[in-house]
C-alpha cells in the first residue's frame, strides 16, 4: 500500500544496477558477487504470473522496481503481460533510458512512472558511486520532458541524507525539474548499506520540512514520505 500512491499493489524486484549508490539498502541485487548467493531463490516467470492470476480483484496493479529495471531486455514484454492481465502497471526507473519509457507510455502499457533524482546534477556521482556517460544525464532530461508533456501520472523523488545532500541541492534538484507533478522527499534511514562506510546521516523533522518548503516553490506537489 506503499509503493503505488493510492493503490494496491505487488512488487517486483528486478536484478542489476548501472548505480553503486552509497546508500543503497539491497547491495544483494546489485553487487554480482552478492547476487550469486542466491541465484537459486529466483522467481520463475510462470510463476509470478500464476500468483498474478490467485490476486484478481485483489490487487490494483504491480510495481516494477529493483535495481534498474530498463537494464532487462524484457521489460517490455514482461510488462506487457501484466497489462493484458487487467492489473495497473508503474515503473521505477533512475532515468537511464526514456526510450523505452516512452514506448511504454505510448503503448498505453505503463500507469505510473516514478524516477529517482539523486543529486544536484553537478555532483551526481557522488550519490550514485559511479561516474556515468554523457548519455545518461541526456536520457534523464528527455524523460523528464516526456513526463511533463504527458498525462501520464509520475512522480520524483530523492532519498535525502545530512552529510550527502544541502539545502542547496533540494532547491538545484526541484529547480530541474520544475513543473513536476509530485516530488517526495524520502530521509535516510541507516542499515545494510552498500557503502558499509557511509557517512550519512538522517535529517531532522524540521529540517525536511525545511527542504520541503524549499521544494514546494518549483514543484507542484511536494511531499515528505515515511
Amino acid at each position: 500500500m506503499i509503493d503505488y500512491p493510492g493503490k494496491i499493489a505487488c512488487v517486483v524486484f528486478t536484478q542489476w544496477c548501472n548505480f553503486r549508490c552509497h546508500f543503497c539498502h539491497n547491495p544483494e541485487c546489485v553487487l554480482p558477487e552478492k547476487m550469486m548467493l542466491f541465484q537459486n531463490d529466483l522467481i520463475p516467470e510462470e510463476a509470478f504470473f500464476n500468483f498474478l492470476k490467485t490476486r484478481r480483484g485483489l490487487l490494483d496493479g504491480v510495481s516494477i522496481c529493483g535495481w534498474e529495471p530498463t537494464l532487462r531486455p524484457d521489460l517490455y514484454d514482461f510488462a506487457k503481460k501484466i497489462k493484458e492481465m487487467w492489473f495497473l502497471v508503474k515503473l521505477d526507473t533512475n532515468g537511464r533510458d526514456y526510450q523505452i519509457v516512452k514506448r511504454m507510455i505510448q503503448d498505453k502499457i505503463l500507469d505510473y512512472v516514478a524516477i529517482d533524482i539523486k543529486h544536484s546534477l553537478h555532483k551526481y556521482e557522488e550519490a550514485i558511486g559511479l561516474a556515468q556517460e554523457p548519455e545518461f544525464y541526456n536520457s534523464f532530461q528527455k524523460l523528464l520532458q516526456i513526463l511533463l508533456e504527458s498525462k501520464i501520472d509520475y512522480e520524483y523523488r530523492t532519498t535525502v541524507a545530512k552529510g550527502l545532500h544541502t539545502a542547496d541541492d533540494i532547491e538545484n534538484m526541484a529547480v530541474y525539474i520544475r513543473g513536476a507533478k509530485h516530488y517526495y522527499l524520502q530521509n535516510y534511514i541507516g542499515g545494510n548499506t552498500l557503502n558499509p562506510d557511509f557517512w550519512g546521516t538522517p535529517f531532522s523533522d524540521e529540517e525536511l520540512e525545511e527542504f520541503k518548503k524549499i521544494a514546494e516553490r518549483y514543484v507542484q506537489h511536494c511531499e515528505i514520505r515515511k
